[in-house]
């Protein structure tokens, strides 16, 4: 891969975590199920995130791509900071919060659209929807795991959050598996042959096609009066779309496929 795009995967992958997250959080606290320990730590994980999303901002390079978008880019992945550094001061003092969580996740969305229409790709649209689609498999994963540890602690808690987020989880993910099948269709498949071919296929079986199979195995675990089984798969599950999202970034940079 281009040297010079690995600021730009490690800018997506955490501007992709920190508005998936918080999109998902926001509409799990709209529709309620879960506790204050989980939204208050769910709060200062976000808080981590947004500082890991500056930092990440101020080292992308002047270089011409950057350039193109740093104008309206910025100012949006530093808005997404600024709320998530608002939603933790909400949390902690009990104010409304969840139409904050869901609009600083979709600035976050935006910032990654932005991102795309910065270049780097064969399509713009298909490329932007990637991202999104990423974000969000990132923070439904994210959401999912973290909350299937307060299921271990407070056995009453009903299960409907938590099988709310792996639904989800499992739609966004065939929907990214339909955008690889179309990404191929519309641009070919002759730049992903050779070296590359191995690592495209990866990304569809381990960033896409498995985290589904572990979904819907979680989602079977959840009938279980214990959810510890649904949490572990989550763990997995949450790994592999990591590692996809960082694959599906640095191979559309690599080769303009967006996947």
């Amino acid at each position: 891969m281009r040297i010079e795009a690995l600021p730009f995967v490690n800018w997506i992958f955490w501007a992709g975590l920190a508005s998936g997250t918080m999109i998902v959080v926001g509409l799990t606290e709209l529709l309620g199920g879960t506790t204050r320990g989980y939204r208050l730590f769910m709060a200062w994980l976000l808080g981590v995130f947004a500082v890991v999303l500056v930092l990440s901002e101020l080292a992308l390079p002047t270089d011409a791509v950057a350039a193109a978008t740093a104008g309206l880019r910025r100012p949006l992945a530093l808005a997404v900071a600024t709320g998530c550094g608002a939603y933790v001061v909400a949390s902690i003092a009990g104010w409304p919060r969840a139409g904050l969580a869901v609009l600083t996740g979709a600035t976050g969305l935006a910032s990654l659209v932005v991102l795309a229409a910065a270049g780097g790709s064969l399509s713009t649209p298909l490329f932007a929807a990637q991202l999104v689609l990423s974000a969000l498999a990132l923070g439904a994963a994210t959401a999912a795991m973290l909350l299937g540890h307060w299921y271990l602690v407070t056995p009453q808690l009903a299960p409907t959050p938590l099988r709310r987020m792996m639904w989800l989880l499992g739609l966004v993910l065939v929907i990214q598996g339909l955008l690889f099948g179309i990404a191929l269709l519309v641009i070919g498949a002759e730049p992903l042959v050779g070296g590359m071919a191995w690592l495209a296929w990866l990304r569809l079986g381990v960033g896409i096609l498995l985290p589904i199979v572990i979904t819907v195995l979680a989602m079977l675990a959840s009938r279980a009066a214990s959810l510890q089984a649904s949490t572990g798969l989550l763990y997995i599950g949450l790994a592999l779309i990591m590692a996809g999202s960082i694959a599906g970034s640095s191979i559309t940079y690599l080769s303009g496929v967006p996947v």
